[in-house]
């Protein structure tokens, strides 16, 4: 769970479990105000959300619901809100114009973008119009061949229009139904890079015109996003780098600056990591409540046969099985991420959170030496069995009996996750919240969670 969520989840956990009074509420916004400033949302959001919760937090509630369930809640969607709330990116789109200052990985983004289309069934297209960085062509077209995406760049023309111009008719001579271009960086928004942007928009005339913005700005991405929106005009925005940086509030607050959805956020290095973003998605997974939903869209986006997809989604599974999921849940990202999806970090032992490559490869070797009914049936196990399957593999037998543990723990999780439906996963953030309020059960169709 990250800083700033570790700090949300105590500011509303102290709503839950205390006396809804003046002192609460006062304590329980002054937790908020730090989390929030301390993750560079700017202050005067902060101090507008503030404001909202002390004037709610003694109104009468509606039928039905008591005044802490509905402090609760109106806290937590105003926190969805100061967030950026849950827009949808669109479906089908004909071009996108990426923008962005050098280093914001805006070329890496449109490839991601391109891939996340394409894998949702559009034959997309990569437009390199970055004629300003040498590197900026070898990389996208890289990226492109890697990923069976149609590509188009020339790479000793340094007039990003012409290039834009004859690179729109190739690529819809080849059927490209949504085209992802990459404008140029510079280190700063100057002049030149205004001039060069608004041609290139005027040449491409998308609908949608998104700038890519790093997590790890901090309040200078509001700078940023103002300057960019009232030079060429942006109508979206992608964040990359919101997998390891505690700062992305900043970049979050920027998009509330200028009233632009925040429609991607970048979480890693491989391609299927960029992810539509859901503000209440989003605030469950970093207060450690899970990403269900996350979760299964990251599955869907690996290839995965049945067998891998079954270790995921059912209850009994063997080492076979367990051993599939270890390879599939590594091409998701590593493990802490997809426990933290499941809302599960907490409940694992860190030294399964904490296993590499390395280790990963050991259980492979120790399951390679395994009887097919011994991988069938673990719990036939026993003291020789675990001596032959470690001298057979090159291990010891203390590595042996740790990936047993490490199973009956993956099999135990494996089998929540599987019991939860989709409704669940829906509200396995707020759910999380108020678990311990017994009149929720009671009053569940009255009281409507997002």
């Amino acid at each position: 769970m990250s800083s700033l969520g570790e700090k949300l989840r105590t500011a509303m956990e102290r709503l839950r479990t205390s006396s809804l009074d003046q002192t609460t509420i006062k304590e329980t916004v002054k937790d908020l105000q730090r989390a929030l400033i301390a993750s560079d949302v700017s202050v005067s959001h902060v101090l507008q959300l503030s404001k909202k919760i002390e004037e709610l937090a003694f109104r009468e509630p509606s039928a039905g619901i008591n005044r802490k369930e509905f402090v609760i809640q109106q806290t937590y969607e105003l926190l969805v809100e100061l967030l950026g709330g849950n827009p949808k990116p669109p479906q089908k789109p004909d071009k996108i114009l990426l923008v962005g200052i050098q280093g914001s990985g805006k070329t890496t983004t449109a490839a991601k973008l391109a891939y996340y289309y394409q894998k949702r069934g559009q034959k997309t297209g990569l437009l390199c119009a970055d004629a300003f960085r040498p590197a900026a062509f070898e990389q996208l077209s890289q990226l492109a061949k890697a990923h069976g995406i149609a590509f188009y760049g020339e790479k000793n023309n340094s007039n990003a229009p012409e290039i834009v111009q004859n690179g729109l008719i190739e690529l819809e001579k080849q059927g490209c139904q949504t085209i992802v271009v990459d404008s140029a960086g510079r280190s700063a928004l100057d002049a030149d890079l205004v001039a060069e942007i608004k041609a290139i928009s005027g040449m491409v005339k998308a609908a949608y015109t998104w700038l890519v913005i790093g997590a790890d700005m901090g309040q200078i991405a509001k700078v940023q996003a103002q300057s960019f929106h009232e030079s060429v005009g942006v109508n979206g925005i992608i964040i990359t780098r919101m997998d390891g940086s505690a700062k992305g509030g900043g970049a979050l607050s920027a998009c509330a600056s200028i009233e632009s959805p925040v429609y991607f956020i970048g979480t890693g290095e491989k391609m299927q990591d960029l992810e539509s973003f859901e503000a209440t998605r989003y605030l469950s997974r970093i207060m450690g409540y899970g990403d269900l939903q996350g979760l299964m869209e990251k599955i869907h986006s690996i290839e995965l046969n049945e067998s891998q997809a079954a270790a995921l989604t059912e209850g009994n599974f063997d080492l076979n099985l367990f051993y599939s999921q270890l390879k599939a849940t590594r091409q998701m990202g590593p493990l802490n991420k997809v426990m933290e999806m499941m809302g599960l970090s907490a409940k694992l032992p860190p030294e399964l959170l904490a296993s590499g490559e390395e280790k990963l490869k050991g259980f492979g070797y120790l399951i390679d030496s395994m009887a097919p009914a011994e991988r069938a049936d673990p719990e036939i196990m026993s003291s020789s069995r675990i001596d032959r399957v470690a001298k057979g593999s090159g291990r010891k037998p203390e590595e042996v009996r740790e990936l047993l543990k490490q199973f009956k723990n993956m099999k135990k999780i494996v089998k929540q996750f599987s019991s939860m439906d989709e409704s669940k996963m829906e509200k396995e953030g707020m759910q999380g919240l108020l678990k311990n309020m017994g009149s929720l059960q009671r009053k569940r169709k009255k009281f409507k969670l997002r």
